[in-house]
C-alpha cells in the first residue's frame, strides 16, 4: 500500500506509525483535503499570481505568523525560483497581505477597490485572499499539531514571552457600504454579510459547481457564491470545514463551535461570532451563559477569565493559538491532557481554532456583516 504524500506529516517528521498520524487518520476528510487545498491554490493559474509569487506571499504570512517550520518550508521552495520583481501589482498584494495576516478587522471597502483600479479580477484576487488565509490555517494547524508531540517555540513556532490574549477589536462603521445597518454589538442573533466585491451569478456556475454548492447549501449566499470564483478551492474548503466541524466522537461539537468563536473574538470576526456562539448554544444550552459571556467581554479585555476549568484551558489554548504572532504553548497542552482531553480531542480543538483564522480572515476582508430587519428593535 502506497502512502499518500502529506506536508503536515512530513513537516512533523511524522511516520504513519506514529500516535499523532493515527489520530489525523481518524479524521481522513479535513486531513486529506487540507493537503488537496494545497496542491489546488499553488497550482490554480493566473496571470498575476506566478507560482514564485506564490511561494514569496506564502513565506512571508507563514514568517509574520511565526511558523518557523513553515517558513523554511517555504524558504526553500522560494529559493529554487526567479527573484521577485517588485511591481505595483505585489505592493498591494503585500499592503493586503500584511492587513489580512496581522489586522483583518481593520480592511475595508477601499482596499478591495484598489485591486479593482489596478486591473485584478475577481478570480485573482479571490485567489490571494484564499491563499493568504490557508496559510495561516496551516501555520496554525503546522504549530498546534507540533506542540502535541512536544516540539518547544525554537522549532515549531517563535514566541518570546507568552502574551495575555485579549478580545479584538470590532471596527465598523454605522452603515455598511450599501447603506444597510451594521451590528454593534457580538451577538448571537443571525447576521447578514454583503460583498465589497461582485459575486458570481449562479447561472454561470456549470453543472459540477452548482450541484456541489447545493448540496452544502451554499447557492443563495453571496459570501459562497463570491468564493465560487475559485471554485475547486472553495469546494476543498468546505469539505475541510465538514471534516473538522461534522464529524462524530472526539472533541463535542459545542465545544469546537465555541472554539471558533473564541477565534472569532480574537480576530474582532462579529459575523463569524455570532454564526457560531449560536451554534455553540443549540449543542448544549446548558453552556448558554458561558457563551454570552465570552460575547460580552469587551474589546481589550482578557478573554480566558472566570471559566470553569476545562473551559478556561480551552479558550487559554485557542485565543493563543489565534493570536499573531502564534503564542501557544506544550504548557497549555499539557493542562489541558491533565483535565482529560484525549489526543482526538485536541486535535479536533486545535484544527478548529486554525480553520477559523482561515475563516475570520475572509470574511473580515471581502465584505461585511450587516443587521437584518427581523433582528432590529
Amino acid at each position: 500500500m502506497t502512502t499518500k504524500y502529506d506536508l503536515i506529516n512530513f513537516l512533523l517528521n511524522l511516520t504513519p506509525d506514529s500516535e499523532l498520524a493515527k489520530t489525523r487518520a481518524e479524521r481522513p476528510v479535513a486531513t486529506e483535503n487540507t493537503q488537496a487545498a494545497f496542491d489546488a491554490i499553488f497550482s490554480a493559474p493566473s496571470k498575476l499570481l506566478t507560482l514564485n509569487m506564490k511561494y514569496y506571499f506564502a513565506h512571508l504570512v507563514a514568517k509574520i505568523t511565526g511558523s518557523v517550520l513553515l517558513e523554511k518550508y517555504y524558504a526553500e521552495l522560494l529559493s529554487s525560483h526567479t527573484e521577485i520583481e517588485i511591481t505595483a501589482h505585489l505592493a498591494l498584494a503585500e499592503k493586503y497581505l500584511h492587513i489580512l495576516v496581522s489586522n483583518p478587522n481593520q480592511a475595508d471597502y477601499a482596499l478591495t477597490q484598489q485591486f479593482i483600479q489596478q486591473g485584478w479580477s475577481e478570480p485573482d484576487i479571490i485567489l490571494l485572499a484564499q491563499l493568504i488565509t490557508f496559510v495561516t490555517y496551516q501555520s496554525r494547524l503546522v504549530t498546534g499539531l507540533g506542540l502535541l508531540i512536544g516540539q518547544n517555540s525554537n522549532t515549531g513556532h517563535r514566541v518570546n514571552e507568552p502574551q495575555t490574549i485579549k478580545a479584538g477589536i470590532w471596527n465598523h462603521a454605522s452603515q455598511t457600504q450599501l447603506g444597510q445597518t451594521s451590528p454593534t454589538v457580538f451577538t448571537q442573533s443571525q447576521l447578514g454579510w454583503e460583498s465589497w466585491l461582485s459575486a458570481r451569478d449562479a447561472n454561470t456556475l456549470d453543472e459540477n459547481e452548482t450541484q456541489t454548492m447545493k448540496k452544502h447549501g451554499q447557492l443563495n449566499s453571496e459570501y459562497f457564491l463570491l468564493l465560487a470564483h475559485q471554485s475547486e478551492i472553495l469546494a476543498l474548503r468546505t469539505q475541510i470545514d465538514r471534516g473538522i466541524f461534522y464529524t462524530s466522537g472526539g472533541l463535542p461539537r459545542w465545544e469546537r463551535e465555541f472554539a471558533a468563536a473564541v477565534v472569532s473574538k480574537v480576530n474582532g470576526c462579529i459575523y463569524c461570532a455570532s454564526v457560531h456562539a449560536r451554534k455553540a448554544s443549540q449543542y448544549s444550552k446548558e453552556h448558554y451563559a458561558d457563551v454570552e459571556k465570552l460575547l460580552a467581554t469587551p474589546a481589550g479585555s482578557e478573554l480566558a477569565e472566570g471559566y470553569e476549568p476545562r473551559l478556561l484551558a480551552i479558550i487559554d489554548l485557542v485565543a493563543s493559538l489565534s493570536a499573531t504572532p502564534i503564542q501557544a504553548s506544550v504548557k497549555q497542552i499539557s493542562q489541558l491532557r491533565s483535565l482529560g482531553l484525549s489526543e482526538l480531542e485536541l486535535l479536533d480543538l486545535i484544527q478548529s481554532s486554525a480553520f477559523f483564522s482561515w475563516a475570520n480572515r475572509l470574511m473580515l476582508t471581502l465584505g461585511e456583516p450587516f443587521e437584518l430587519p427581523e433582528n432590529k428593535e
